[in-house]
Parts: structure tokens; C-alpha cells; sequence
């Protein structure tokens, strides 16, 4: 906690320009004839009320008074309380009205009127009452830490021992109201939200993301006009990277493996002094994954009547390397400019054994085995993503004004290469090959400004730009046999490009009153494709106009312990690229698609409604009521067509847009600290969806009941030990109706499981993950943790789909019983001189910032 309270105050110190010069020149007393005024030091402790315990980084700021309504009041200097709560303000002007206004996160702001009239004044003991607002709810003691905000849900991840040597897989499974399957894909309240890191959509996917390196988790289920609308209805999910700028150095260590058996290293480090924070991290990720899965499908496509059965097993090795570096440059008490750069590279190496078995339904109604075969398969994949930012930060005199502005350039490539060998039931034996490059570029550019208007009113503005520029080049293969070499098989070749922009403008205003606060907000979004198949020489544009997103958030402050908040935004999802071209891909033959050049965007209307209770400072309760509404629902569509290049008739798998879809549903987040030793987190969901596509066919309609459980368990232990428990239950539930966002591939097998449109369900499924942490007394900072991932052996992803062409039936394993062990080492040190002879004036040093 003590990290979270020195970070936020360092941003509101810069956000409240408290180190900076004033603005204009104090009233009151002023400089004697050939002089400076005189200034002398004010001192004292802050202490929590209750307990009577000191609060250390207490922000603590001396303005003036002013002398008549107009005139605002300037701010002079300020500083930070210490671990015991001791203050010191040098400084302060002497013979002069004075107000002290001390803020820290989670207890309520407090003012104190003073005029020093010698060199030094004693402001005795300050108490600061908890603050029971919903714009901030902090629960001490609970790992990880917790706090609602105005339109978010701040979760402190870094203490979490589930967490360590994993991925952000591991992290977001962890964290209530997320749902992560076996395959990363993540879910809130039953829709895919956008993955943000520190702040901005991220390229990486979460596995990508070093879980010791992440520091905590925003959700953010319904946001506001501020962010993109191109997300849909899904919420965001912002990962905040480690980064400290305390003065001094920090930093860890860790090391850690499993039991496939791989290995983890990682560190990190903060170097802060003056006008400059350097800021380095790396990590380097072994990773062994294991997966088994059958797929039955009945086919009703030609007849006779076929069933397929395919049994797959496969290995995955590879490792990842993540490396970030930057540099924070103050050059003056107002500007600020962040360069940081990222690198992240992976490769891995899936190895497979499938066996796939056709039998035809006879006359007498039994099947006929009359095909099988076996199929080896050796994948190369690898990547490589390069990220640049550089970030600017100007704070005007005017409290609470800033602008900001950043650019971002990314760079993401990738390799696969890929053998298939077949053996067949009469010996005989075919081989393939799939070879493939990826290329993407994003330029990003943002700038945000914001201003306060007296002490209840704000406003906000931003631009923001994005440009995708895309390529995509695959090629398959077959072994010609008589000549001993692999020719290509030219009606399957994908080659194509295309650029995608994206342009907005926002504005918000928000407005607060005693019990009352409301924020409305509006955004312009349009975008853009244009695009290349450069087999056929074919060019698309498809061009969407400005569209318009308006938020709107309400709160009522209803008692000390309770508030509600309702909130309404409109969202889109956009077709991408591929969704759109009249391409026929052929790559996969149990897979074969083609885009639908007539796709409409989905539009989203989210609605919540959220009650806060605080039972008490250690048990809270949050419920929270909501709902989506989407018209043109992009859905993936199965239709026979015939195929002049397979001379038969093929299951096409397009896309098209359903009528309507709707989900409602109620959520309770119950956090419950029982003891000193006991916290508990219980969050349930219980949902209903329905989707009406009978525009596309009178028969594709569903509804559906589901509700899914998770519990969180944390016991502290004697002698430094931490024991952590997490079970979470999902009900039976329909298919994911695959989205905008979705790129996944069809039948089963080798390539996943299938998706269908809105026929089918997913099976209910459990699992418990466990850990244990030890704090080492006598080496401060050393930590080394356990934990045990799917415990019973029971995340598995059955589902069960039907359509008018077919039945089936999937079943698939991932990496259960996964043991990890990591051991981890932090330091640090709050040097105010580093590389200097120390100057012992600690309250003046620093105050860049």
C-alpha cells in the first residue's frame, strides 16, 4: 500500500503543480526594500483518527488566502510526511495568512488556517478521517489492494503470489469479474474486452506479458467518451507496467521454474536523482505447453451421412524475452517528457500427433469405417514486436490544468513455417508444408487536456489517430513424390496488405455537488480501409463516416456507507479486413472461409446501474446491475457452396450480421477482511443472453442462462507465510458468438474448436488454483513462492454445437497440474543524492517532480 499512496501522490503533487514556482507574487507581506520576505518552516505529524497511526507520503500543500472573490488562491510550496509522519515545510512566508491543505488517497482532504509569525511554527498532530466516497474505496490490507474509482476498478497485483513466474494470464484469471480460457481469450460479463498497457491498446497478447512485471490491473466495464468506441461493448482491461519514480534506486530479482521442467528469470530496476528517472525491465520465459483434445463432428453435408473423429495431442516449447527501458526527464517544475522503448521476441515450436478417422453410414444404418489416417505436424513459429514512445506532459499555473501528448510506433513481425506428414490406413502417405510471413505497423499519436474550474467542475478534450499498415503472405505446399521436392499449390496461396486508419475527438465535463457528481461526454470516431489481394490484383476501400458516442455517469452519494452510480455509453465494433474481402481461403480444407464485402459495423448500447455498500472499512459490498444491447451482430455464417477447385460441394464459413443480440445480468463483488490473518473476495455473475439471426435463417435463434462463481482465499500465516486459494465455477453457457475481434480458425483438430454461430453450448467447467508465499525475515526483501495451477484437473472446454449441416461434439486439456516455484528479491533505497555528495536538507530535495 505504502507504493500505491507514494505513487498517487507524486502524481497529484504533479498534477496540483505543488512544487512549482507561483504563478504570481504572494499577497500579503511582500519583499522588503532590497530583500527577499522572510520565510520561516512549519512542522508536524499526520496520524490516521482512529488508530493514531502515522501516514506516511501524506501530500501536504501551503497556499495563500485571497483577499476577495476574485483573486485565486496561489500555491507556494509543499512537501511529504515520512514513514513516522513527521512533516517539514521550509519556506513558508512569515506574517502572512496561510491555508495548509493535506490530501492523501483514501481519507478526506482537511484544510488548516496559519500565519507564521517567527521562523518556525509547530502544527501539532493532523488526523485524517477514512473517506467513505465511491470515487475512491480503498480496503487496507487486502493482496491484491482494491479500490473502486470513479469509472474504474483498480487492482493491486504485484504482492499476489498466484501470480508469480506467470503471465497475464495468470494475473487476469485472478482478478474478479474476468473470465481467461485455456486459450488466453479473455471475457467480462460474457463479452471480450480491449487489453490496454499503461493506458494504450497494446500488440502484445497476454500470455506475452510478464505477470512480476505488472504492478496492477484497471478494469473498466462500461468506460466513458474518453476512450476508444471502436472496442464494442466489452469494457477495458488496463495493465499498468512497473515503474517507480521514487528518488533513490529500487528494484527485484527473480528466478523461478516448473515442472514441465522450464525456467523464468527476471528484474527490474528504478534509478531516480534530480531532473532524471531510469527506468529499465527484462524477463525471459521458458514455456512447455501441453494439450490434448478429441472432436467428433456428424456431417450432413454430403450424403451418405459422414462421421468424423479426430484425436489430437500436442507439445509446445518455446520461450519469450521481454525487455523495456526509459527515461523520465523533468526539465522543469511544469514539463515532463517520458521516452521509453520495448522489445519483445518469441519463438516456439508446437509438435502434434492427430488421428483423424471418416466413417460412412451404410444402408443398414451402421457406419463404415472407409478412411483414417494419422497426421505428424511440426510447427516454427516466430515474432518479433518493437515498441517506441515518447510522452509529453505540460502542467499550466492554473490548478489541476495539464496537457499531455504522445506518439507511438510499434513493430510486429512473424514467421511460420509448418510440416504436415499424413499415413494412411493402406500405407500410402502425402506430405505438406505452409510457410508464412507477417508484418504489422501502427502509428499512434494522442493528446489529452484537462481543466479544473473552481473545486467542483472538470473538464476534458482529446485527438487521437491511428494508422494499421498489414501484410500477410502464406503459402502451402504438397510432396510430389516422383521428383522428391515440394510444389505449390497455387489455389491456396494468401497474399495480401492493407492499411487501416482510425480518427477521434472526445470531450467530457464532469460536475460535482454535496451528495451529487455527473460526468457526460461525447465522441467522434471514423475509420477506414483500404486494401490489396495481390494474387488477383484486386484493390478494396471501405469507408465508414463519423459516428457519434455519447457516456453519461451519475452518482448519488446516498449515506456515509453507500453510493450508487449509473451509467449509459454507445459503442461499435468494426469488420476488419478479412472479414470483409470476397476471398475464398483455402488453406485449411476443414476450415475454408471468405470475407463478406457487405458486413455493417455492430453497435452497442451498455447500461449498468452499481451500488457500493461499506459494511464496515474491512467488508464491502458491490452489486452491480447491467446490460447490452447490439444491433447487426457480426456472426460467423456456414453455407454450402460449390467449389470449382475441390470439384464438390464445401462448408464455406462467412460472416454475416445478425438481427439483434442482447444480454442482462447482475454481478457481486463481497470483500470481506475477517481477521488479520483472513481475507476473502467472492465475486458471482449470473447473466441472460439472446440472439436473433432468424434474418439470416428462421432457425438460428438462441437464449441462454448462465451464472459463474469465483472465490478468492488469502491466509496469513505465522513466520511470514501466505497461503492463497482461487476457485472459480462456470455454469453451462452458449458458444461465444464470435465477434470483430476474433481471428480464429474452425473445424477442431489442429486447429481449435469450433465456433458456430448461434447454435450450441459450452459444457460447465471448475477449477482451483493454489499458492504459498514466504517473507524472509532475516534477508530483507527475499520472498519465494509456490503455486499450483488447475489443482483437480478439471478446466476442460467441452461444447457441443448443431446446425442443419452437422453435430459436434469437442473436448480439450491445456496445461493442467502446472507446479511453478519463484524466488524473488527487492531493494531499494530512497537516496536523495545518488551520485552526489548528499545534501542534508531532505525537505528541499527532490521537489522536482
Amino acid at each position: 500500500m505504502r507504493f500505491i499512496h507514494f505513487i498517487t501522490t507524486l502524481l497529484f503533487l504533479s498534477v496540483g503543480t505543488a512544487y512549482s514556482q507561483p504563478a504570481t507574487p504572494p499577497v500579503g507581506n511582500g519583499p522588503r526594500p532590497g530583500g527577499a520576505a522572510p520565510t520561516g518552516r512549519i512542522y508536524g505529524k499526520v496520524q490516521e483518527q482512529d488508530k493514531k497511526t502515522p501516514l506516511e507520503y501524506v501530500v501536504l500543500q501551503v497556499y495563500t488566502v485571497a483577499t476577495n472573490t476574485e483573486d485565486q488562491p496561489t500555491l507556494i510550496t509543499g512537501g511529504l510526511s515520512q514513514a513516522n509522519g513527521d512533516f517539514t515545510i521550509d519556506k513558508v512566508p512569515i506574517g502572512q495568512a496561510l491555508n495548509l491543505v493535506i490530501s492523501f488517497v483514501g481519507y478526506e482532504k482537511q484544510e488548516i488556517s496559519f500565519q507564521l509569525q517567527k521562523s518556525e511554527k509547530d502544527l501539532g498532530n493532523i488526523r485524517l478521517k477514512p473517506s467513505t466516497v465511491l470515487s475512491e474505496v480503498v480496503i487496507d490490507g487486502t493482496i491484491p489492494d482494491y479500490r473502486i474509482e470513479f469509472d474504474k476498478r483498480v487492482y493491486e497485483v504485484d504482492k499476489n503470489p498466484i501470480n508469480a513466474g506467470g503471465t497475464g494470464e495468470d494475473v487476469l484469471r485472478n482478478i474478479p469479474a474476468l473470465q481467461v480460457d485455456m486459450d488466453g481469450n479473455v471475457t467480462m460479463r460474457n463479452s471480450s474486452p480491449q487489453i490496454f498497457v499503461d493506458g494504450r491498446p497494446t500488440t502484445l497478447s497476454i500470455d506475452q506479458i510478464p505477470a512480476d512485471a505488472i504492478q496492477r490491473v484497471e478494469v473498466i466495464t462500461n468506460p466513458s467518451a474518453k476512450y476508444d468506441a471502436s472496442g464494442g461493448g466489452g469494457g477495458i482491461i488496463n495493465i499498468v507496467m512497473k515503474r517507480n519514480r521514487t528518488l533513490g534506486y529500487n528494484g527485484s530479482l527473480r528466478a523461478g521454474m516448473d515442472n514441465r521442467p522450464r525456467c523464468n528469470f527476471g528484474g527490474d530496476l528504478s534509478v531516480r536523482e534530480g531532473k532524471f528517472n531510469f527506468f529499465i525491465n527484462g524477463n525471459f520465459n521458458q514455456r512447455k505447453s501441453l494439450n490434448i483434445g478429441t472432436t467428433e463432428r456428424l456431417s450432413y453435408l454430403n450424403q451418405p451421412t459422414e462421421l468424423w473423429y479426430q484425436e489430437q495431442n500436442s507439445t509446445q516449447k518455446g520461450y519469450f524475452l521481454n525487455g523495456r527501458a526509459g527515461i523520465d526527464y523533468f526539465m522543469d517544475n511544469r514539463n515532463t517528457f517520458t521516452i521509453t522503448q520495448s522489445v519483445t521476441r518469441g519463438e516456439f515450436n508446437p509438435v502434434s500427433d492427430l488421428t483423424s478417422t471418416t466413417d460412412t453410414l451404410g444402408t443398414d444404418g451402421q457406419f463404415i469405417r472407409w478412411n483414417s489416417y494419422d497426421r505428424n505436424t511440426i510447427n516454427e513459429r516466430t515474432f518479433m514486436n518493437l515498441g517506441t514512445s515518447l510522452l509529453y506532459k505540460h502542467l499550466f499555473p492554473k490548478e489541476g490544468t495539464e496537457l499531455t501528448a504522445d506518439v507511438n510506433f510499434n513493430s510486429i513481425s512473424g514467421d511460420n513455417f509448418g510440416e504436415y506428414e499424413n499415413r494412411y490406413a493402406d500405407n500410402n502417405a502425402s506430405k505438406q508444408k505452409q510457410t508464412g510471413t507477417s508484418s504489422t505497423k501502427i502509428y499512434t499519436a494522442q493528446s489529452d487536456f484537462t481543466t479544473l474550474f473552481g473545486n467542483n467542475e472538470k473538464l476534458e478534450a482529446g485527438l487521437r489517430g491511428v494508422i494499421r499498415d498489414y501484410t500477410s503472405t502464406f503459402q502451402n505446399f504438397f510432396y510430389d513424390y516422383p521428383s522428391a521436392s515440394y510444389l505449390e499449390i497455387t489455389n491456396s496461396l494468401v497474399d495480401y496488405s492493407y492499411v487501416d486508419q482510425v480518427y477521434a475527438a472526445y470531450g467530457t465535463y464532469a460536475r460535482s455537488f454535496e451528495k451529487w457528481s455527473y460526468q457526460v461526454g461525447l465522441r467522434a470516431e471514423s475509420s477506414n480501409y483500404t486494401g490489396k489481394l495481390h494474387t488477383t490484383k484486386q484493390t478494396f476501400k471501405i469507408q465508414y463516416p463519423v459516428s457519434l458516442f455519447p457516456s453519461l455517469f451519475i452518482n448519488k452519494k446516498i449515506t456515509e456507507k453507500q453510493d450508487i452510480q449509473i451509467s449509459a455509453s454507445r459503442k461499435v465494433n468494426r469488420p476488419f479486413f478479412m472479414q470483409l474481402i470476397p476471398f475464398v481461403d483455402y488453406s485449411d480444407s476443414l476450415n475454408i472461409t471468405s470475407g463478406n464485402p457487405g458486413l455493417h459495423p455492430e453497435f452497442t448500447n451498455v447500461l449498468e446501474l452499481s451500488h457500493q455498500y461499506n459494511f464496515h472499512k474491512n467488508h464491502s459490498l458491490m452489486t452491480t446491475v447491467y446490460g447490452r444491447y447490439m444491433t447487426d451482430l457480426i456472426v460467423r455464417n456456414q453455407v454450402t457452396s460449390w467449389s470449382d477447385e475441390m470439384n464438390q460441394n464445401i462448408l464455406l464459413n462467412t460472416f454475416a450480421n445478425a438481427g439483434t443480440s442482447s444480454a442482462v445480468g447482475v454481478e457481486f463483488i463481497l470483500r470481506n477482511k475477517f481477521t488479520q490473518w483472513f481475507e476473502l473476495t467472492s465475486n458471482f455473475n449470473l447473466y441472460h443472453s439472446d440472439i436473433d439471426g432468424t434474418n439470416i435463417d428462421a432457425n438460428l435463434k438462441n437464449s441462454q442462462n448462465s451464472w459463474w462463481v469465483k472465490t478468492n482465499a488469502m491466509f496469513r500465516l505465522p513466520k511470514g507465510f501466505i497461503f492463497q486459494a482461487m476457485f472459480d465455477y462456470s455454469a453451462k453457457r452458449s458458444l461465444t458468438v464470435t465477434g470483430s475481434g476474433d481471428s480464429g480458425r474452425g473445424f477442431g483438430g489442429p486447429h481449435g474448436g469450433a465456433e458456430n454461430t448461434v447454435q450450441g453450448y459450452i459444457l460447465p467447467t471448475y477449477g482451483l488454483d493454489l499458492a504459498l508465499r514466504k517473507e524472509f525475515t532475516k534477508v530483507k526483501g527475499l520472498s519465494a513462492a509456490v503455486n499450483v495451477q488447475d489443482v483437480l484437473k478439471s478446466r476442460v472446454y467441452e461444447t457441443h454445437s448443431a446446425t442443419a449441416l452437422f453435430v459436434q461434439d469437442t473436448f480439450r486439456r491445456r496445461d493442467w497440474q502446472l507446479v511453478r516455484f519463484t524466488l524473488t528479491w527487492k531493494f531499494g533505497k530512497a537516496d536523495h543524492s545518488i551520485f552526489k555528495r548528499k545534501n542534508t536538507n531532505v525537505n528541499t530535495e527532490g521537489m522536482e517532480g
